[in-house]
């Protein structure tokens, strides 16, 4: 059985790298801040447990935003699997 080589035309999205994979830290990161700065305020009546509490926020929102990126990226290469076996597979019907 002789395979048809896949499309040139299809190449599949390079898999995620850089800001994409940052979630897996910043995201633990962020809710250990979060976590810190509930705790130390129910010791301390300053303005340091707000100001934690906004460290730890502003570092879970760029992870959730590394999140999305990377999602977004999963998503396109899963398209581009199932374009290239649609097309492998009309290849094979328009052979026959």
């Amino acid at each position: 059985m002789i395979v048809p080589s896949p499309s040139p035309l299809v190449a599949p999205p390079p898999p995620p790298a850089g800001f994409a994979l940052m979630w897996r830290a910043l995201l633990p990161i962020g809710i250990g801040i979060v976590a810190i700065a509930f705790l130390l305020g129910v010791f301390d009546t300053s303005a340091r447990p707000a100001w934690i509490f906004v460290l730890g926020t502003a570092i879970s929102l760029v992870g959730l935003a590394s999140l999305g990126r990377f999602l977004y990226l999963k998503s396109r290469q899963g398209i581009a699997a199932l374009e290239a076996e649609i097309e492998e597979r009309l290849g094979e019907e328009t052979k026959r």
